[in-house]
């Protein structure tokens, strides 16, 4: 049983950085220009002109109103993660899900295609409600602009 554990643990890393990595440009960029997006607006120059820190104005302000936009963007990019693991399982050899899934379009498996797309439409749902319910707590005017 001591192999069998240390096997999964070795085999891990690599499928893992091969999702991180794709995932991670898109993060970065869009990170990057909504700090670059927040830090010309009106209330950091005044806060600038309170004499405010830059660390004070970028974590206590600016990552604030980012962060709201990353949970938007995190949620959203679940589709292309769960489509990109079958992609990793397919070429690391992982019987999987998305595995099982490319095999039965390949052999043209209708229900169990139909199977699937139907669990990723739930997961994905299930992921927007989520992000829905975090921005309202995140975020109290998100629910005052719906209400009206």
């Amino acid at each position: 049983m001591r192999y069998f554990s240390q096997s999964i643990a070795a085999m891990q890393p690599l499928p893992a950085a091969t999702i991180a990595v794709s995932m991670t440009a898109k993060y970065t960029r869009q990170v990057r220009s909504a700090v670059l997006a927040e830090l010309e607006q009106e209330y950091v120059a005044g806060a600038r002109a309170r004499g405010l820190s830059e660390n004070r104005i970028l974590f206590g302000n600016v990552l604030k109103s980012v962060l709201l936009r990353m949970v938007t963007l995190l949620f959203l990019s679940a589709g292309s993660l769960l489509g990109g693991t079958a992609i990793v399982e397919t070429i690391f050899m992982w019987n999987g899900v998305g595995k099982m899934a490319v095999d039965a379009v390949s052999m043209h498996d209708i229900p169990v295609i139909q199977a699937y797309l139907v669990w990723m439409a739930a997961i994905y749902l299930l992921l927007h409600l989520i992000a829905d319910l975090l921005m309202g707590a995140l975020d109290p005017r998100a629910k005052l602009e719906e209400m009206r």
